[in-house]
């Protein structure tokens, strides 16, 4: 029950990045036997840095073509595709479809964007725990993990979503615990999350940051909602996100 009422597919709207400015390829993905629906924003440089994201659930690709063409401007590539189910991408959206897709995304994207690019990944709300299951499998390893407005565990996720009473939480098997894949992770990490997220609070966000072991940055931005990372991008919110990738990693 919570992976048909959690995992909400949205169909995708008209827009795309060149409605918002940005030169952009359509492209269809394997994934067992589906087809993922794909959108790739590159920039100027084939050395530019490279992001993959993982949306968050209800979404489509359509709803980040805004977002794609802000990272375009900032000279970063980017890729967003949609889960199995979602958007225009085929068959059922469950958990293990999602896990392959993952598998299967991230290989075409780093083939597509090319071995010159430095290769990351962001995981947002629901795409997290995609993201921190799956990267132990991603080859080559990306540079960076980024997680952004999201929960601790799927468990608590699912708690906040209003979709379980807290009590109910050890009937559900513990997948996608973004506090205990992070203690898993290799790669530099960036959390960033809003003090004013309807949905997922700071501390969750921080018990992820805590676990993890390797170089790491958490900012706390301040004012937005949930949804404003796609819905109302702006330079403020994807400002650390861009340094992070930009720039030198720092280590707090």
């Amino acid at each position: 029950a919570v992976e048909r009422n959690g995992l909400i597919v949205a169909p995708d709207g008209p827009e795309t990045p060149a409605t918002f400015g940005a030169p952009f390829e359509r492209l269809s993905l394997a994934s067992g036997d589906r087809t993922l629906d794909a959108t790739l924003v590159r920039a100027a440089q084939d050395t530019a840095p490279a992001l993959l994201i993982f949306h968050g659930t209800a979404e489509a690709v359509s709803y980040w073509a805004d977002t794609q063409a802000l990272l375009y401007r900032h000279g970063i590539t980017s890729m967003v595709f949609d889960y199995s189910g979602f958007g225009r991408s085929t068959g059922r959206p469950t958990a293990a479809h999602l896990e392959e897709d993952a598998d299967s995304a991230y290989a075409q994207f780093v083939r597509r964007v090319g071995g010159r690019a430095r290769h990351y990944v962001l995981g947002y709300s629901l795409g997290t725990g995609v993201v921190f299951d799956a990267v132990r499998r991603f080859t080559p390893a990306p540079a960076g993990v980024i997680f952004v407005a999201s929960y601790s565990s799927a468990r608590e996720g699912a708690v906040a979503f209003g979709l379980i009473p807290h009590w109910a939480t050890f009937l559900l098997p513990d997948l996608w615990n973004n506090v205990r894949d992070t203690r898993n992770l290799r790669q530099p990490l960036l959390v960033v999350q809003s003090d004013s997220d309807q949905l997922f609070p700071v501390s969750m966000a921080k018990a992820v940051y805590d676990a993890a072991t390797v170089p790491k940055q958490m900012v706390v931005l301040h004012g937005f909602r949930h949804e404003d990372g796609h819905a109302h991008p702006t330079d403020e919110y994807w400002a650390p996100v861009i340094r992070f990738m930009t720039g030198a990693h720092a280590v707090n």
